[in-house]
């Protein structure tokens, strides 16, 4: 596995160094450098479905304390192995390039010591599936194994000493267990197998270990403070549904005991110290009466004295995270905002807000520097698949690299066209508009692709490979994103448009958006298609069910009962917020699930429809996709269903995701009279061919 993140990252060099030209890159003799601020291409062509899916990026950032050094994943694509390989790249102040770190391609986080001279490493020694803890100097040197902890560590930290890493790791079992498990008890009990995790620590110059944590607890997360205190979020059951009866504890040290500071219905998500210890900050859904279908919300709790406050309740945007800037009185917080996406700080005391960088951009990830407050964020716009920038608790800005726009400068790309209209009670709703890159004789075949969610918005940029915008642009169509109602960035009223009737007013607002292109004069009337994965594939098997204006679907992970997907999804906490009741309740499924449920309405589908569903899909089970296919089917509908192996509820192994690009492409033109359309191979094979 490692030799292959190596040379896949090392393709992604060569791959840049093709597709621009070649002395923009100063590429060093080790091909392990690449400039911050290549030159652009100085050609463009049409993009291509394996050029979408094999478009390197850059995606996630975690910065030194002292701001002066940041770790940087990119990702690429390996078809010889049909993966997606992330690798690990240096970025440090004063250089001119990202400096690969090989060693660390294996590597599920990667976090810096408080003086960032050195690193810790999640990393699965050879032959095991299990993360250990392992440590090196930033500046090089091998990579030093620390632990051998019977399970598999996580969610490793630093101690402010440095004397310490702290990790979360999943209790073991006795040897009685082991024995029954290998001879009589071999199938785990399905939805029991989870372990209870601790928090532990282990000492950096001896590799000692030290449990922190005890007792009938699981551990879901935690937080060190500067000062030394411990923060530690728990509930008492390991399921996943018992996320929502979490609750804080805090000790002052890890030898002190931990008191319980929390008593609530909701959780307590990304809770946080701040550096004195004083305050934790967390976000939560929380309305007027506590745990709701509203936006993700930023709260503030005095740990002495039990006081909790929710900071900007009224504000537009959602909450995506947040982080204490050095003195504790202010937090920077991520905020998504309608179509938009950045960076605000809000005193705590006060309340007040400051925009600090909330643009014509979306917020793909960002990493604050605890000791000087600066944050490096990676953003998306029409021209840039992401790129970083230096933002100020002050609001000023230094974009620090062009990569991402580099990189797609080889390719043609339609303009993204902000677009509002009014739905059928005269709410207004946002989207955008994407022209085919050519104009033909007449409007243009329309695809609508809906987002998943529903709890989401759409934003700037348009570098998904599972929406492939600048290749549907090169055929031909003219594409619409719809932020519809129960979304998130537009305020908690706009979100509960969803809250107990699911399409009370989403699906008008999507049929509201594509009626007000065909009166623009933006998209053909007998050309539209709809399609969209997940809560998106939800809202296609919703539309198909209500008219017959669409050419073609596609349904992606769609659900068409209510109440089977609430049986048999992984996770229950969300759906169970928007129905306001669980499915066993008594009168709930009558009252709230059975009302909803697709399933009443699919006699009256009539359009061509291609289904997609991950074999190994927890989520929303494939047997949602089953049921849509076998109506569709018997009903005499013209319907196609690819039940894909090894995929779950996103596809990640790029053949398969080049399958789906190819049979959407050929499903649309054949419904939308265009010519028949060669299917995309691989580029290269697969490597045991």
């Amino acid at each position: 596995m490692i030799r292959s993140t190596v040379l896949a990252s090392l393709a992604f060099a060569g791959w840049l160094s093709c597709a621009l030209p070649q002395a923009a890159f100063a590429l060093a003799d080790d091909n392990r450098l690449v400039a911050l601020n290549p030159a652009a291409a100085t050609e463009r062509r049409d993009m291509t479905p394996v050029d979408m899916i094999e478009l390197p990026r850059l995606d996630g950032i975690r910065v030194s304390h002292d701001g002066r050094s940041a770790l940087v994943q990119r990702v690429s694509t390996d078809w010889a192995e049909d993966e997606n390989e992330t690798g690990y790249w240096l970025w440090q102040q004063g250089q001119t390039g990202l400096v690969h770190q090989p060693d660390l391609d294996a590597a599920d986080r990667v976090v810096f010591s408080p003086d960032g001279r050195r690193i810790a490493a999640e990393i699965a020694p050879e032959g095991s599936s299990n993360d250990e803890v392992y440590i090196r100097d930033l500046d090089g040197g091998e990579l030093e194994r620390l632990t051998r902890h019977p399970t598999a560590v996580r969610s490793i930290t630093w101690s402010p000493d440095e004397l310490f890493v702290y990790y979360i790791a999943s209790d073991a079992r006795s040897e009685a267990e082991r024995e029954r498990r290998s001879t009589t008890h071999i199938v785990d009990p399905y939805y029991e197998s989870t372990r209870r995790r601790h928090l532990w620590r282990v000492r950096v110059d001896s590799g000692v270990r030290q449990q922190v944590t005890q007792g009938e607890l699981h551990v879901r997360g935690y937080h060190l403070a500067a000062n030394g205190a411990i923060l530690v979020r728990v509930s008492t059951e390991t399921h996943p549904d018992a996320t929502y009866q979490s609750e804080l504890m805090v000790a002052t040290g890890p030898s002190e005991p931990f008191r319980r500071v929390t008593s609530n219905n909701w959780p307590e998500s990304n809770a946080r110290l701040s550096p004195d210890g004083r305050r934790i900050a967390y976000r939560a859904r929380l309305g007027q009466g506590g745990l709701d279908y509203v936006q993700e919300k930023l709260v503030v709790l005095d740990p002495e004295s039990g006081v909790t406050r929710v900071l900007a309740p009224d504000a537009s945007w959602e909450v995506d995270g947040f982080a204490w800037l050095p003195g504790g009185e202010s937090l920077v917080v991520a905020v998504r905002d309608g179509v938009r996406s950045g960076l605000v700080r809000v005193d705590v005391d006060a309340g007040s807000l400051t925009v600090i960088s909330l643009e014509d951009r979306a917020l793909a990830d960002w990493s604050l520097a605890d000791d000087t407050g600066e944050v490096l964020a990676l953003f998306q716009t029409e021209a840039s698949n992401g790129d970083l920038w230096r933002v100020t608790p002050d609001g000023e800005s230094e974009r620090l690299t062009t990569i991402g726009a580099a990189t797609v400068s080889a390719f043609n790309r339609p303009q993204q066209q902000r677009v509002e209209w009014r739905s059928h009670d005269g709410a207004v709703i946002e989207g955008f508009y994407f022209p085919p890159l050519r104009a033909g004789d007449g409007p243009p075949p329309l695809v609508v692709q809906i987002h998943g969610g529903p709890r989401s918005s759409d934003q700037f940029g348009q570098w998904k490979w599972s929406r492939y915008v600048p290749v549907l642009a090169a055929e031909g169509y003219a594409v619409l994103w719809v932020n519809y109602r129960g979304g998130v960035g537009y305020g908690d009223e706009f979100m509960r448009g969803m809250h107990g009737e699911y399409f009370a007013h989403a699906d008008r607002d999507v049929l509201a958006g594509a009626d007000h292109l065909v009166a623009s004069g933006l998209a053909d009337p007998d050309r539209m298609i709809i399609s969209g994965w997940s809560a998106g594939g939800h809202m296609t098997n919703r539309l198909i069910t209500q008219t017959d204006r669409f050419a073609a679907a596609m349904s992606g992970a769609g659900a068409v009962d209510w109440a089977v997907h609430h049986l048999t999804s992984d996770v229950r906490g969300a759906r169970r917020l928007l129905f306001d009741a669980d499915v066993w309740a008594e009168g709930a499924y009558d009252r709230a699930f059975v009302p909803q449920s697709l399933l009443r309405d699919l006699h009256a589908v009539t359009t061509p429809t291609l289904i997609f569903a991950g074999e190994d899909d927890e989520r929303v089970h494939p047997s949602q996709s089953i049921m849509l296919y076998q109506a569709l089917r018997n009903l005499g509908v013209e319907a196609r269903f690819y039940l894909v192996p090894g995929e779950e509820h996103s596809f990640s192994a790029p053949r398969h995701r080049l399958f789906r690009l190819n049979a959407e492409l050929d499903w649309y033109g054949r419904h939308t009279g265009g010519p028949d359309r060669d299917w995309q191979a691989p580029p290269v094979p697969l490597a045991d061919d």
